[in-house]
This record gives structure tokens, sequence and C-alpha cells, in this order.
């Protein structure tokens, strides 16, 4: 259960608060391409200081192989710190309002609760066909306002694409509660099949694909090739 302090914090940050491990689910893109640069840091530790450096590969040498791994981590941290921040929405709503709201939205997107309160709401949605392995939505109440964040569950599989869930689990949630502010009674749902392959998904899959083949690639290269562990 979240703490009233923790919730505080939150509110004035305006960013999602994560325990340590969920932190760490969170930006393990981030730790997953900087291993190589720890790995060269250690190296060059070796070389400069305790002498004992026995690789092959020159301090130049280590840099340049290094550098294509430091780009991309700064950039997911930062994508994945803007992630955690909440959404803010001014709008004015009863207790029966909100929880009509969640209501609707749970049933259509088979939201699994944790707690829901006069200060906070938190849900999972469950993996399910499109390519997400679930998330984690939290709703803060405030007077006269909503905080909303939606990001990949860090219970789960780590994983920095949702295939546009977290957008519409927000979105979702805001259009039911406006319906039921405006007296819009719940819309029968249609199973709409989606296209496996939107063009959005190809070019997903276009980058992807060919990075994991390369990754693998180079780990059994390493495997086949041993140099040394640090090769």
């Amino acid at each position: 259960m979240i703490k009233q302090a923790e919730i505080k914090i939150m509110k004035k940050e305006k960013r999602l608060k994560l325990s340590f491990w969920r932190a760490i689910d969170h930006y393990f893109i981030v730790l997953f391409f900087l291993f190589i640069p720890l790995i060269t840091l250690y190296s060059i530790f070796e070389i400069y200081v305790t002498k004992t450096y026995d690789g092959v590969r020159t301090v130049q040498e280590l840099m340049t192989a290094t550098f294509p791994f430091i780009i991309p981590a700064i950039v997911f941290y930062f994508i994945q710190k803007r992630r955690l921040r909440f959404i803010e929405v001014q709008i004015n709503y009863t207790d029966q309002e909100f929880n009509e709201a969640i209501k609707r939205t749970a049933k259509e997107y088979d939201w699994r609760i944790e707690y829901n309160n006069k200060s906070i709401f938190r849900a999972y949605k469950p993996w399910n066909w499109t390519g997400s392995w679930g998330e984690m939505i939290t709703i803060i109440r405030d007077k006269e306002k909503l905080l909303l964040n939606s990001i990949c569950d860090p219970d789960k599989m780590s994983s920095v694409v949702s295939f546009g869930w977290n957008k519409k689990n927000i979105q979702t949630f805001l259009k039911n509660l406006n319906d039921v502010k405006n007296g819009i009674p719940v819309k029968e749902i249609i199973e709409v099949s989606e296209k496996e392959w939107t063009f959005k998904r190809t070019i997903i899959r276009i980058f992807a694909y060919p990075v994991c083949i390369m990754f693998i690639g180079i780990g059994f290269y390493a495997i086949a090739n041993p140099v040394n562990w640090k090769s």
C-alpha cells in the first residue's frame, strides 16, 4: 500500500514514485546499454590504476567500442524518466462519477484493481496479444483535478513499449469519466480485430528484429572466439 507521505511527494513532484526493484525494472534498458561501458571502465581502471589489464585492446579502442552504447543509454534514460510524469487534468467530479468511470474502464480493459480510495487508485491491465506485457495505471485524486500515469507493468518482464496502451488507458478513462458526467450511457462494445501488420508496427519490427539478431550474433561470436572474459 502506498503511504500518504509518498502520495504527497508524488503530488508535489508530479512524478510517479517507484520502489527500488520496480525502478530497476523500469530503467532496465538503460542498465542493459551501460553493461559494456561498465566493463570498459573496469578495464581502464586496470590499465591506469592496478596495472593488471591482460586484454588486447588499447584505451582508444575500448573507448571507441563503448561510445555507441552510451548514446542509447542516455536517450532511454530520459525517455523512461519522462514516462514517470503524471498527466494533470483539471476536472470536477464526485466519488460516484469517478467510481463509475473506473467500473466502465475496468470492464472494457480488464483492469485488475489493487486499491481504490479517496487519495489514490491503482490497477493493472494484464498481458494481451497486442504485444504489451501489461501496464500499471496510477491515478492520484486531488481537489478538482486528477494526476494520471500509465507505464509498462514493473512487476513483469521489462519492456520499453506498450504498443499505445499507456495512452489508451488514460484516454479511455477520461472519456468514460466525461461520459458519466454528461449522463451518456455505456455503449455496447463491438470487438474489432486489430491489424497485426500496421505501418507503425511494421516500422518497429524492421528496426527491432535486426537489432535482436545483431546482439544474438555478437553473443555467439564472442562464445566462439573468446580472448578473455572482457571480450
